[in-house]
């Protein structure tokens, strides 16, 4: 419900001023992702950095098939 009435000021504001109010950047998956990597005892570097990269792989694969095969949005 919270979410509904930020998008219901925003629309209001895009009204009074006519131009959209930017957007803090969304938290992807990868952020969070190296984030819990960076901080784990139990993981060496060679593995932090195969498993950081095979998350990108995998979000650009995921964004491909959402976006039609458009990586750049």
């Amino acid at each position: 419900m919270l979410q509904g009435v930020a998008e219901i000021v925003r629309c209001v504001v895009c009204l009074q001023t006519g131009k959209w109010p930017g957007r803090l950047r969304d938290v992807a998956e990868i952020d969070v992702i190296e984030q819990q990597l960076a901080h784990s005892e139990y993981v060496d570097e060679e593995s932090r950095k195969l498993a950081i990269e095979r998350a990108h792989e995998i979000d650009e694969s995921a964004r491909q098939r959402g976006m039609g095969g458009d990586l750049n949005t």
